[in-house]
């Protein structure tokens, strides 16, 4: 991703991958990214990079080859630390869930090669838009010119109010690839039903409900988001998904009409998500804003 300028509070904001953000709120926002490996077959690729979202679902779809994902590694990050120092005094980096993914372990092994007082990694005990809205909270901040450690202090308390919830076709894909979690018990119980999930305190994968297909499913989404948004006046929303599904993009334009978040935006999930869950799957995410932090959208 490009740098861009140099804004008044002078850190910079990287991601990994799996945080889903558009390429328009990356670059509105100077939002770096460290890219997951995509493997398909004997091949390496790097999310969005050498492989574009599109082309990776219809390789998950379609390819008979073996794929996989890989979290970036501390070469990654520390290539991409030491080219942004060169800019910037400070990073703050916002990471996938450890419970999750490798990814932090391998972002902070790069940090204190680079020098670790000018690198803070933070766990968002999040994936997909649950991190990127964090990371836009954070540039936000900085586009006012907040100070780093002000902003990790605010991050900090935004972790606890974001929730994420998500339908998902089939939980094989989950329990091959060991991210189940504590939804492990509805293995095998679901004829004729579909799993809504989500993520809980501890950053891990747990079962909210089992649902009676998808319609159902999308309808416990919106009473889930609807009260959400009746109990707290301020939030910003999201959904992400896989394989297009226009009736959940109908959805989400829906809730934002009904609830007017203070942000709302979309995403198509990447290689670090659909590889786990396969790539029909449907997610809401929300966030409290504080009235404190309100200002910060305005």
């Amino acid at each position: 991703m490009k740098l861009g300028q140099i804004v008044t509070s002078n850190f910079a904001i990287v991601v990994d991958s799996t945080s889903d953000l558009p390429e328009e709120l990356l670059n509105k926002y100077n939002i770096t990214v460290v890219p997951a490996w995509v493997v398909i077959g004997d091949k390496e690729l790097r999310d969005r990079i050498d492989i574009k979202r599109e082309e990776f679902l219809h390789e998950l779809t379609h390819s008979e080859e073996k794929i996989t994902t890989t979290q970036p590694r501390p070469l990654d990050f520390l290539k991409a630390y030491e080219e942004i120092l060169k800019k910037y005094e400070k990073i703050l980096f916002l990471g996938v869930s450890n419970k999750l993914s490798a990814t932090n372990q391998n972002a902070v092994i790069a940090a204190k090669q680079a020098g670790k007082e000018k690198i803070v990694c933070i766990d968002t005990l999040s994936v997909t838009l649950g991190a990127g809205n964090l990371a836009l909270h954070a540039a936000l901040r900085r586009e006012q010119g907040m100070e780093l450690e002000k902003v990790v202090e605010e991050i900090k308390e935004l972790i606890e109010y974001v929730g994420l919830y998500f339908l998902v076709g089939t939980l094989d894909y989950l329990h091959k690839g060991g991210r189940i979690g504590k939804a492990k018990h509805l293995l095998g119980t679901l004829l004729n039903t579909k799993p809504l999930l989500f993520l809980n305190q501890e950053g891990e994968i747990d079962s909210f409900k089992s649902v009676r297909g998808i319609e159902a499913g999308f309808e416990e989404m919106t009473e889930l988001v609807i009260q959400y948004a009746h109990k707290h006046k301020n939030f910003v929303l999201g959904i992400a998904y896989g394989e297009d599904n226009p009736v959940f993009e109908e959805l989400g334009l829906k809730l934002k009409e009904k609830t007017n978040p203070l942000i709302y935006s979309k995403a198509l999930l990447g290689p670090g998500v659909l590889t786990h869950v396969g790539p029909k799957v449907e997610a809401v995410i929300f966030m409290k804003i504080p009235d404190s932090m309100v200002d910060a959208y305005k």
